[in-house]
């Protein structure tokens, strides 16, 4: 099966890169999406037969042209792609490790109309999460003896 889906995926990027070259047509969200979708799917892994974990994190790198028409709208538009994502994700039965996230990157070999994600898997940290900060709970109190055993942390 991974010799068919390389051969289909080849085939993809020669019939997408092609038509784009001789059309020199512009990116469209849409087409993000789509790319988006089949990434998950490439790239899906099964933990058992409840779980099959998809990428999370994702690098959309578009050509210069292209990069600057869509990079005014890259936060909304990484929050969108990222829903779709979830929703397309939800239909399959996947799950992430932690949040979805879309960035759109400038990449100088790239022409006009074409664009190339790239996916990792980012586990979410409870204590040191990118969008909480250091705001996490101190180990110990300051006050307390060396030897003493931890406070319990109780909500206020």
């Amino acid at each position: 099966m991974g010799v068919l889906k390389r051969f289909e995926q080849r085939l993809e990027g020669l019939v997408n890169g092609t038509f784009a070259k001789v059309f020199k047509s512009e990116v469209q969200p849409v087409e993000i999406a789509g790319a988006l979708q089949r990434e998950c799917d490439n790239n899906a892994t099964i933990w058992n037969r409840d779980r099959t974990v998809v990428p999370n994190d994702f690098i959309v790198e578009l050509s210069a042209p292209d990069f600057e028409r869509l990079s005014p709208y890259s936060g909304q538009l990484g929050d969108e792609l990222a829903g779709l994502v979830r929703d397309y994700a939800n239909q399959q039965r996947y799950t992430f490790m932690g949040p979805i996230k879309v960035h759109l990157e400038k990449a100088d070999d790239l022409d006009t109309g074409l664009y190339r994600v790239r996916s990792r898997t980012l586990a979410s940290s409870t204590s040191q999460s990118a969008d909480r900060g250091p705001a996490g709970p101190p180990p110990r109190p300051a006050g307390g003896p060396a030897g003493a055993p931890p406070m319990p942390s109780t909500p206020p």
